[in-house]
């Protein structure tokens, strides 16, 4: 849960306001270090002012505070400062608003939300006052900023709609692209993922027409959270490539370390553990080359843990100490953590007493913060007493006004009694009228609607079994092939076997219990959907391409999707599981037998059909002497069975091409 906490707090924040825009449009280098903050500040207030145009102004200025809003803020405070007096000098309404909102984002960056709002408001009235519709959206936008960070998600959503109705209005397509970023994180810290996805894509389109690298980027972040949120791990995977590749190209270097972050915590779930820890290492590179200590320590939590369940005990009770000392006195739900992961860490090393006393240490913060929560809980009920009190003394004095009005009312009402018989006697006829009619239409509704009932309940049935099916084979199944690979490891481990026949048997059993776990996943994947998109389908023959270049890094693969095919298909989950299984089989039947330098796999339209055609550069071999195995045979029945063909065309030393026409 830690972890899961962890990697959601991860995601990107966006903000439309000029500060979020404006600190990724300019880039300007000025030789002032070596004075005052406040001569530097002046220094650019002055030069500023030559620009003579209030939005020239406010963009110069804005483009300078960002500049050292968060290496030097007392040069960025002192900048906003300045602008509000230049605003008011100059009698610019426009430069005073922005000037307002750049001090407001200084307070929020330097942790002062409380005052940020005051100024937040004193800024978007002038805003609204000149109709500046989209500094004003701006400004809204960085309020639910602040009530984001304080958790209070509905009020968050409030001003982020408000700010995205303006930008639409004004037709700011960056404003939208990052207002429906903001509430995509907002519907995924609500547990909406689903939803949540969908905002993402909207804001990547508006990002990719734009040509935003940062906003496309953190977009693919952002949908690979929410794709892990919802334990769609592959997915997941494949929009952290896509955000991985991105960053590299735009030179976002911390929201690279980010998404390399994300990869190794997906590879965790998805208990691969050298993967996971090659990519948190990663990600400590970059925090530390920009050092970004917070973020590092949030890393080295979840590489702690994968020390830890790789038997690497002492590199895990290493990284725990020191990310103890680095915590803060307030922080001690997260000590209480870290100091658990110590103790277990001394246990699994057979240090006992110390272990002892982590343990103690442990349990002494769990009742602090026991102790803490209780007072906080304590405050809570008082104030609900108070407010009851309060609400009971305002329905005391409804009831009496109440009472006199009781007396009014009830002579209104004899007048609309009357009135309303009247009325009702009219409608009475008019309903006998009908009512044959409506009662035949209501016979045939209740026929059609049974059944529709009928076909429901049969669906819901299928897919109950098909649910209690796919569980039975995760949970005992695939519990057993765990527990079979982990006794192999377990012997390997535990007992000094010299027999290099007995050890090499170990390892291809333990391999081949690992691909049967891999196949019952997908299997389990495909019985849990009733259809299977053509997204689903591509991304898991992507994430089984990569899985198989780690097999033989000489190997090229190559995977293409032809612009004539509709990605908007979808298949069943006969149809996708079988197509899956007959591009896997053909990719393992190369890597094994071909001796290939090159692998292809390519999807295409033909006609009404589609083609998916699996080819290598491998040895080959000559069809009329080859002794056909089970893989083949397989292959032609599962593309049989779903009204398809396949076709095998190899010649010796001219490799081999496996095509599917579905």
């Amino acid at each position: 849960m830690l972890l899961i906490n962890f990697l959601k707090k991860a995601s990107v924040k966006i903000s439309v306001s000029l500060s979020r825009v404006y600190l990724m449009l300019f880039l300007f280098t000025i030789s002032l270090h070596s004075q005052s903050p406040r001569h530097i500040a002046d220094s650019i207030i002055e030069a500023s002012k030559v620009k003579g145009i209030d939005s020239v102004l406010v963009t110069e200025i804005a483009k300078d505070f960002f500049k050292y809003c968060y290496s030097k803020p007392e040069v960025a405070r002192y900048i906003a400062d300045g602008a509000v007096e230049l605003g008011k000098e100059m009698n610019s309404e426009l430069l005073e608003s922005r000037s307002y909102n750049l001090k407001g984002i200084f307070y929020d960056v330097t942790g002062k939300p409380d005052s940020a709002l005051v100024l937040y408001n004193k800024s978007v009235k002038i805003a609204e006052k000149n109709k500046d519709y989209n500094g004003e959206a701006s400004i809204l936008n960085n309020i639910g900023l602040i009530y984001w960070n304080k958790e209070e998600l509905q009020k968050a959503m409030n001003f982020y709609i408000k700010s995205l109705k303006i930008f639409e209005s004004q037709n700011n397509i960056n404003g939208q692209a990052s207002n429906l970023n903001n509430i995509g994180l907002i519907l995924t810290d609500l547990d909406r993922e689903d939803e949540a996805i969908s905002y993402f894509k909207q804001s990547l389109k508006n990002y990719k027409e734009l040509n935003n690298a940062y906003g496309i980027g953190s977009n693919y972040t952002n949908i690979s959270r929410a794709f892990f949120f919802l334990d769609r791990i592959d997915s997941s995977l494949y929009y952290n490539k896509l955000a991985m590749k991105t960053k590299k190209a735009s030179g976002d270097y911390r929201g690279l370390g980010i998404t390399y972050n994300h990869v190794g915590g997906d590879y965790f779930k998805e208990n691969q553990l050298d993967s996971a820890a090659f990519y948190l290492k990663k990600a400590d590179s970059i925090y530390t080359a920009i050092n970004e200590k917070r973020l590092r320590l949030t890393n080295a939590k979840v590489l702690a843990k994968v020390y830890f369940d790789q038997g690497n005990y002492n590199a895990s009770l290493k990284l725990n100490k020191l990310i103890y000392e680095a915590l803060g006195e307030s922080e001690n739900d997260t000590k209480f953590d870290v100091t658990t992961q110590i103790a277990d860490n001394y246990h699994k090393l057979g240090q006992y007493q110390t272990s002892n006393k982590y343990y103690v240490k442990a349990l002494k913060l769990q009742d602090s913060i026991f102790e803490a929560k209780n007072k906080v809980a304590t405050q809570e009920v008082f104030e609900k007493y108070q407010s009851a009190e309060k609400q009971k003394q305002i329905l005391i004095q409804r009831a009496e006004l109440a009472e006199q009005d009781l007396v009014i009312q009830k002579r209104n009402y004899q007048l609309y009694g009357l009135a309303f018989l009247t009325l009702i006697l009219g409608l009475i006829g008019f309903l006998f009228y009908n009512q044959q009619k409506l009662k035949n239409q209501q016979l045939q509704k209740e026929n059609e609607l049974k059944d529709a009932l009928i076909k429901i309940e049969t669906q819901n049935k299928l897919q109950e079994q098909r649910l209690r099916i796919s569980r039975d084979l995760h949970d005992n199944i695939g519990a057993q092939l765990t527990f079979i690979i982990s006794s192999i490891d377990n012997l390997k481990y535990g007992f000094d076997i010299k027999d290099e026949k007995l050890t090499h048997k170990l390892e291809t059993i333990s391999d081949f219990t690992s691909g049967t776990i891999y196949e019952l996943r997908d299997t389990i994947w495909a019985m849990n959907k009733s259809e299977i998109t053509f997204e689903d389908l591509q991304t898991r023959i992507s994430n089984y391409i990569d899985k198989a270049h780690l097999y033989d890094a000489n190997i090229q693969f190559s995977f293409n999707v032809d612009n004539s095919v509709d990605t908007s298909k979808t298949f069943t989950s006969v149809e996708g599981m079988n197509i899956h299984r007959v591009i896997q089989e053909a990719i393992h039947n190369s890597l094994k037998y071909a001796n290939a330098s090159q692998i292809k796999v390519e999807i295409s339209k033909v006609v009404s059909n589609l083609v998916f055609k699996i080819s290598d550069n491998g040895k080959g071999f000559d069809e009329s002497t080859v002794r056909r195995g089970n893989g083949l045979t397989n292959m032609e029945k599962r593309i049989a069975n779903i009204g398809g063909e396949i076709q095998i065309i190899s010649k010796e030393n001219q490799g081999t091409q496996v095509i599917v026409t579905v």
